[in-house]
């Protein structure tokens, strides 16, 4: 799975230059203008594979085309490779965490589209319901054992051109923040609302580096945030003006109370991906834990108890005082853990994998032909428990069109000379029926 900065790379730079469709790179810049925080699926589910038809010769764009085999696979420590793994040895999601995984229709009755955030509990889920693309239009609770959804709260109209942003929850609130990626203003408003539903409360705004959000954070009486500069802010709920909270310089918000000395960062550059956590900070008691990175890892990243990291393309994970240490089968593209013990690994397969307990459930959609769909995650501000996936099996769909002349100037030199009536095709997957499957972590039992 890729970020969509991964994806954007990968199809500029896969064929060497072959030039993307225009429709094509046009629509992940806006994505990643308005949102910051997406859905995750193969290059093939997320844009399609492009290929461009030279007299018999294709030069496929998209780094990564799921194989042809069941996307999915046990990723426990001491298990063969996924890449080696037999029928018998791949299980999925459901058969794993069979009270984890349950479905959730794509739409509401009035046809807004829904959009997971995190989980509210084992078997309720927080879902935005989007007017128009990824602009919430309302925050629903959708419980996976009744199959019935409820309102939360409608988000107030702010006008063309401004999106809700990461909604996270707390205690006592959902909150979230807004933002006009489209101009060129550094300005949010942060927003809460009671964790049971009800009005909308308009916490504030800020402007400049303030305004550029890293990740937020709710308690009981203040909204909390870190911009991407660093430090840990807050605005009292009831009103007031923005304050840094004292000692947290160096610091950025992981998931409240705690805070880290890197950026959560949604498209980080290499540095800061590759840069490793040393520290974990309570704010609330002011509790410190030191943690030593294993030699020749890189992008360590640390919850209260499990480390994850990566080591000679591989990931790593480990105890957050150093013991047990751990190669697993696959890579993460983040190193969060989720739900406090749960990572994301690729090896060609998707799977969530256990760190506490070295059990993992494989996760995506599946094809006919055995290639693997995408996933989704959700798009809460702190690492989210739910992941996503369309619930039926997914076709392929092949579109070709003639290879524009621009098209056939900016093939690089070394590329074979296209001959006449040479086209350019598309390769998309389409997900049929009207539910998703849905795995909430935080219905998974407790290690143990």
């Amino acid at each position: 799975m890729r970020t969509e900065q991964e994806l954007t790379e990968a199809l500029r730079n896969a064929a060497n230059g072959v030039p993307v469709p225009a429709d094509l790179e046009r629509g992940v810049a806006d994505r990643r203008r308005r949102r910051t925080r997406r859905r995750h699926g193969s290059l093939l589910a997320a844009a399609g594979v492009v290929a461009v038809v030279l007299g018999g010769t294709a030069v496929v764009r998209g780094g990564h085309v799921p194989p042809s085999a069941d996307p999915v696979a046990s990723a426990a420590a001491g298990a063969p490779d996924v890449a080696d793994a037999g029928a018998d040895q791949v299980r999925r999601a459901l058969d794993v965490w069979p009270e984890a995984v349950a479905t959730f229709p794509k739409k509401a009755a009035d046809g807004f589209k829904y959009r997971p955030v995190t989980a509210l509990g084992p078997t309720e889920i927080l879902l935005t319901a989007e007017a128009s693309f990824e602009k919430a239009g309302r925050l629903e609770a959708y419980d996976t054992r009744t199959r019935a959804s409820r309102v939360l709260a409608t988000m107030p109209p702010r006008g063309k051109g401004y999106y809700p942003q990461d909604f996270e929850v707390g205690r006592d609130y959902i909150a979230w923040y807004g933002t006009t990626p489209n101009d060129d203003r550094k300005w949010a408003d942060f927003w809460v609302v009671p964790r049971q539903g009800g009005d909308p409360i308009r916490v504030g705004e800020v402007t400049g580096d303030l305004a550029l959000v890293d990740r937020i954070g709710v308690t009981g009486d203040h909204i909390v945030w870190s911009p991407k500069s660093g430090g840990v802010y807050r605005m009292p709920i009831a009103g007031g003006e923005p304050e840094k909270i004292e000692g947290t310089d160096g610091l950025w918000l992981d998931s409240w109370p705690w805070a880290r000395d890197v950026a959560g960062g949604t498209f980080p550059d290499e540095r800061q991906r590759n840069a490793n956590q040393t520290l974990l900070v309570d704010l609330e008691n002011g509790t410190r834990r030191t943690i030593t990175p294993p030699p020749g890892v890189t992008g360590l990243r640390c919850s209260t108890e499990w480390c994850l990291s990566t080591s000679d393309m591989k990931a790593l994970a480990m105890r957050i005082d150093g013991t047990d240490v751990r190669e697993l089968t696959g890579y993460s593209n983040t190193m969060e853990i989720h739900g406090g013990r749960f990572a994301a690994l690729e090896a060609g397969l998707s799977t969530i994998y256990d760190l506490a307990t070295g059990k993992a459930g494989g996760i995506g959609a599946v094809s006919a032909d055995g290639r693997g769909g995408g996933w989704g995650h959700g798009t809460s501000s702190s690492p989210t428990q739910v992941f996503y996936w369309n619930a039926q099996a997914v076709k392929t769909k092949q579109t070709c069109r003639p290879m524009s002349e621009r098209e056939r100037k900016d093939l690089p030199e070394e590329a074979p000379a296209p001959s006449p009536g040479a086209t350019v095709c598309m390769t998309e997957t389409v997900e049929p029926g009207d539910e998703n499957e849905i795995l909430n972590l935080a219905a998974v039992p407790p290690a143990g």
